[in-house]
């Protein structure tokens, strides 16, 4: 971009600087508000700087006084590709701008010949060659400073003319617009009346359509009335050939009623009959609802001595019932192992239990030493055992818990033998597959069904927990679970989550979501291992309007958690953590189980939260059933034996009668 640019110095003889101006054409002036402003390092004498001052806010450039030693010599100024520079040699040559139309025209002075050089001496005309030197300079500046107004106001003229047109631009841009929005919008109307033309000419056509559809139609009724009047027409002609033939008929018709009429009277005369019979059978059914009434009487009573026997039943049989299960061969381990040859099972009702005595040979392999160990229980389920048929066996205990009776289930067992299939199942269950968990919720459900005809209501509060290292977690809270939970002495934990449930599929919902919940990892013994003990609480509370009897009862289901051993299970920081809490809570288990059978004076429930917890369940007022499952896995028999030794002596412990909650 052209524009006026700085004075650029010219060095004469003895290194003196002089302005020089730079013109730019006026044709290719470029607009005010693009042109940078001009700035002078130089100041004009006072008289010049004034009178620029009026003019223009440009700075003038200083002019600074020089004194050569030698003579100065002008130069003539050089022009190359339309800008002016002028250099000096010794004295400064002065420049003239002159302006001829809209362009400037440089012009100079002739260069005059220097004074010869004076001597030291001659200090006058020394300092006269300086004031004529000074002179010369004033007259360079005065032209330039004149120049300069010259441009600023030129620049001005130009600067108000690109307002102007900017304005005039302004003006038509607002008019195009204006314009652009009367077209859009006339196009949007064309658009608007295209539709309208379509969407009638659709709706002429469609209607010319219906009306030649409707043409059609009555055309074909046309016809179809035309045939049905000759039909019509052939009718009344064989009309009235009947209406003479039945004038005919009419005299024997008149015969026939007279004998009606007669049978009508007899028919009278049997019907009062029947209604004597009614009124005597209508008293035999008020005689039946009568008897009816005593029967449900009676059946009420039926049920409640049903009760009492049940529960003298399950007494009879002891109130610590111990299972055994033999869980099956993993696909895997069929492959390594075989086949079950250690453990056999005996007995005329299935509870023995009788496994092979191996001994280990120096060089690690097993063999038979030809005796045995027996062990008998309640019941014994050998690997093909299903689901539905332990739960037959237990179902009794869950319709205690309707009763009014606290009943506890639980899973003893080593890590792996199937404890958590046992009580809650596989990951994706069905019918079959169903653990105990879900089989005695759905039973409870259809039993309360069930006694809603004998006037029973229940309600039902379902809590889930687990003890992971000494520590309670409530496993129906989403997220963590930051409250501390303590045991009261009536087994109540505080601050627990406490569901009303009523149906099945809310149960099934608490499940799933305390499954995920649950502390679980891999070891050497299990790749699924449950770290924790978990405790699913169901409280039933049960009246009935008929008899005004009330009835509460607790189902506790619990899943232990495996005893293993750190030399096989290779569980180290969190792990060596968890096992070391799990071994001694189930020990603190049996040293409980050993004062009961003992009939100790002291019960030690308080050096373990699993045992606390338990409290309610071994100490006398509940009905408990212990499973105590166990690995088919020959180089576990070591684990199984102290598993079946514990379960013996549960068995053999006698903690007295459970007491019914009834109102």
């Amino acid at each position: 971009m052209s524009s006026i640019g700085r004075p650029q110095p010219t060095t004469g003889i003895h290194g003196s600087s002089a302005p020089v101006a730079k013109v730019c054409p006026t044709s290719k002036l470029p607009i005010m508000s693009k042109l940078p402003k001009p700035q002078f390092k130089r100041q004009l004498p006072e008289n010049s700087q004034s009178n620029a001052a009026k003019k223009t806010k440009v700075n003038a450039p200083e002019v600074k006084k020089c004194f050569p030693k030698k003579s100065v010599e002008l130069r003539k100024p050089k022009i190359v590709a339309k800008k002016q520079s002028t250099k000096r040699t010794g004295c400064a040559a002065s420049t003239k701008i002159s302006k001829t139309g809209n362009r400037p025209v440089a012009v100079t002075k002739k260069s005059v010949t220097a004074p010869k050089k004076r001597p030291a001496w001659d200090l006058k005309g020394r300092l006269s060659d300086m004031e004529k030197l000074m002179e010369m300079r004033e007259m360079t500046n005065h032209s330039l400073q004149r120049n300069l107004n010259e441009n600023n106001q030129q620049t001005e003229r130009l600067d108000m003319k690109n307002v102007c047109l900017q304005k005039s631009v302004a003006q038509k841009d607002q008019i195009l617009s204006e314009n652009c929005q009367t077209i859009s919008q006339l196009q949007r109307n064309i658009r608007d009346f295209e539709y309208e033309v379509a969407t009638m000419k659709r709706r002429h056509q469609c209607e010319t359509e219906d009306l030649e559809a409707r043409n059609s139609s009555l055309e074909l009724k046309k016809k179809s009335l035309e045939g049905e009047i000759e039909v019509l027409h052939k009718e009344c002609i064989g009309l009235k050939c009947n209406i003479a033939q039945m004038k005919s008929d009419q005299v024997g018709m008149e015969a026939e009623v007279a004998s009606i009429k007669g049978l009508l009277e007899k028919s009278q005369q049997t019907c009062t009959h029947q209604e004597e019979i009614i009124a005597s059978l209508h008293a035999k059914i008020a005689t039946h609802l009568d008897t009816i009434k005593v029967n449900e009487s009676n059946l009420q009573e039926a049920e409640s001595v049903r009760r009492k026997l049940h529960n003298t039943v399950q007494e009879l049989k002891g109130n610590i019932r111990v299972f055994c299960r033999v869980r099956p061969l993993l696909h895997e381990e069929k492959e390594t192992c075989g086949e079950i040859n250690h453990l056999h099972f005996t007995g005329i009702d299935c509870n023995v239990l009788e496994m092979d005595k191996v001994d280990e040979s120096c060089v690690g392999h097993r063999k038979s030493s030809g005796s045995k160990y027996s062990f008998d229980f309640d019941r014994v389920f050998s690997p093909d055992s299903s689901q539905v048929e332990v739960f037959e066996e237990i179902s009794q205990m869950v319709q205690s818990a309707l009763d009014g009776y606290n009943v506890c289930i639980f899973a003893y067992g080593q890590t792996g033998s199937g404890k958590t299939y046992t009580m809650e199942g596989p990951n994706n269950p069905n019918e079959e597959t169903m653990g105990m968990i879900p089989r005695a919720v759905a039973q409870i459900f259809k039993c309360v069904d069930e006694l809603e005809a004998n006037g029973w209501t229940y309600t039902m509060q379902a809590s889930f927990l687990e003890i992971y290292n000494e520590m309670i977690r409530d496993l129906l809270v989403s997220g963590e679970d930051k409250l501390k939970h303590e045991i009261k002495t009536d087994s109540q934990v505080t601050n627990l989550t406490l569901v009303d449930v009523t149906s099945q599929n809310e149960v099934k919902k608490l499940l799933e979501k305390a499954s995920c919940n649950r502390s679980v990892a891999a070891t050497d013994c299990n790749e699924r291992s449950s770290r924790s003990h978990s405790v699913f609480r169901l409280k039933l509370n049960g009246s009935n309007e008929l008899t005004s009897q009330v009835c509460e009862g607790t189902l506790n289901l619990i899943d232990l958690a495996g005893s293993e051993r750190l030399t096989s299970s290779g569980s180290s920081g969190d792990r060596l953590r968890e096992t070391k809490n799990i071994n001694k809570s189930l020990s603190n288990l049996g040293n409980v189980i050993m004062s009961l059978g003992n009939k100790g004076s002291h019960i030690p429930y308080r050096n373990s939260k699993l045992t606390y917890l338990l409290q309610s369940s071994l100490g006398g007022n509940s009905k408990t059933l212990m499973f105590v499952n166990i690995s088919p896995k020959e180089e576990n028999i070591s684990e199984s034996l102290c598993s079946l030794r514990f379960a013996t002596k549960v068995n053999q412990c006698n903690i007295g009668t459970a007491q019914k909650k009834m109102k």
